[in-house]
């Protein structure tokens, strides 16, 4: 070893060594063009607004979806609920059934969203890499930021004390040198936990060996079947198979399931608003075909993505529909608009049009929203003779003006009274 090499493995064993912290955590020696990413993800992100919000609901089952005596599923429970075998998607008469004293409360969308748009507010102070990935979840790239916030680990407790002081609210978050580790880390100490995953390889193969098979990003209900079926129940017997085994029966998402069970994933973390398109996601922890549900999770997302092209003040002359089914792979369709929108409830009626082509009892795992195909001359229609959209726009302007202003419940939609 080199003078300059290990002087540099010493200054960063010093960078990442914090005794003062409050969080024990290992301390590796990491290679030297490492990544560090953070998944924040929010605690039970709906029910934990609507206990933080109502007090009398603290401590108390609180089940977010349709009332009992009504069609449709849970779209979120509470700690407190899930303890009684509440989850999310479930139908609503079986929640009632498992735990009949709970808090039922028809979802606040508007809430849920204004409060999204404060916690990556937070989290941009922190890292201008941001990339939400959903309206309670996202990715930091905090690489380099060490002089400002300290180690990774000492940089999650200030995010975690940040949101808890500001919002009130709790988040747990993974660290780790990419976004598949940091996402499994994330989960692991759940509510309120932080979590650091080795940085080398050979500690990062043995960290994921003992996990269920089912802890991969994107492994599902059926490819877990196919993997039971082979005798693979756990990280690290897919570990010990060949790559070309696990393509010959899964087809190219063998390959990815190879590198991933050995930690490797290469996706950057990428600002969504800077690429050629913006997007919103949601993954239901089980598959749903609750049309209702479906639909107010579009709703929420296209008012995120319309928000967020608003900022950035471009609009978009395409609407995608993003989707996953019953298996691993993600599919899109797309919708051309007669003229380019940033307006919420014209990105929402083109993605009814899309998902009305799918049969009823279609069932997705993640449904998500986008626009694509910017024309950046939002300043340049000044002039231009007000329309029906023109007067959407301005609406929808002005309901952000008043969210920030005089907070989230200012303003309600009538469809989130239903």
């Amino acid at each position: 070893m080199t003078a300059t090499r290990a002087k540099r493995i010493l200054i960063l064993l010093a960078i990442y060594a914090d005794p003062t912290a409050d969080t024990a955590f290992e301390v590796h020696i990491m290679p030297l063009n490492f990544r560090i990413i953070l998944h924040i993800d929010m605690d039970a992100f709906f029910t934990s607004i609507e206990q933080r919000d109502n007090p009398q609901y603290l401590g108390k089952p609180v089940i977010v979806g349709a009332q009992p005596g009504h069609r449709g599923v849970v779209a979120a429970a509470s700690y407190e609920a899930r303890k009684f075998g509440v989850h999310s998607a479930m139908p609503i008469s079986e929640a009632f059934k498992k735990c009949p004293a709970g808090v039922f409360l028809r979802p606040r969308m508007e809430a849920y969203v204004t409060e999204s748009h404060q916690i990556m507010d937070i989290l941009s102070s922190f890292s201008p890499t941001i990339e939400q990935v959903s309206v309670d979840e996202a990715f930091l790239d905090i690489t380099g930021t060490e002089k400002l916030f300290g180690p990774p680990c000492k940089t999650a407790q200030k995010i975690s004390k940040t949101i808890k002081e500001q919002r009130k609210l709790t988040a747990s978050i993974g660290i780790a040198p990419n976004k598949f580790l940091a996402k499994v880390a994330s989960d692991m100490n759940k509510p309120d936990g932080i979590t650091q995953v080795p940085f080398t390889q050979e500690e990062i193969t043995k960290w994921l060996g003992p996990k269920p098979v089912g802890k991969i990003w994107g492994v599902g209900k059926k490819t877990e079947e196919i993997l039971h079926g082979i005798n693979i129940n756990t990280i690290g017997d897919l570990q010990k198979l060949n790559k070309e085994f696990l393509m010959n029966r899964l087809g190219a998402y063998g390959e990815t399931l190879h590198d991933l069970s050995f930690g490797i994933d290469n996706r950057p973390v990428e600002n969504r608003e800077d690429s050629k398109s913006i997007s919103r996601e949601h993954t239901f922890e089980k598959n749903t075909s609750d049309r209702d549900l479906i639909n107010k999770i579009m709703l929420v997302l296209s008012q995120d993505v319309a928000r967020q092209a608003r900022k950035a003040q471009i609009r978009g002359k395409t609407v995608v529909l993003i989707y996953r089914g019953i298996n691993f792979t993600k599919h899109t369709r797309r919708i051309a608009l007669p003229e380019a929108t940033n307006i919420a409830n014209d990105i929402y009626s083109m993605v009814l049009k899309l998902i009305r082509n799918f049969p009823e009892k279609t069932e997705f795992r993640l449904i998500g929203v986008g626009i694509s195909g910017f024309d950046e001359t939002v300043q340049l229609d000044l002039f231009k003779t007000d329309s029906p959209n023109k007067s959407w726009e301005k609406s929808e302007k002005a309901i952000d003006n008043l969210a920030q202003k005089y907070g989230k419940d200012v303003v309600v939609r009538a469809r989130e009274l239903k």
